[in-house]
């Protein structure tokens, strides 16, 4: 499978621009809010932690994602 660099930084951009409604989101909201794939979102996710602009955190529901 081929990744776009510029789909992904593209993808990132947009989830990044949704985020800042709530304080944190799970997987599942990020995936409402974004209607990205799975594939996609985790791509965007991993672009957002590398740049530090998303912080990952276990709570007791599971992993959520808050702006960094």
């Amino acid at each position: 499978m081929m990744f776009n660099k510029d789909s992904i930084v593209n993808n990132s951009r947009k989830l990044y621009a949704t985020m800042k409604r709530m304080y944190h989101y799970s997987f599942s909201d990020l995936q409402g809010e974004s209607q990205l794939n799975d594939t996609d979102l985790c791509l965007a996710i991993g672009q957002l932690l590398q740049e530090g602009k998303l912080m990952q955190r276990k709570g007791t529901d599971g992993i959520y994602y808050l702006v960094a």
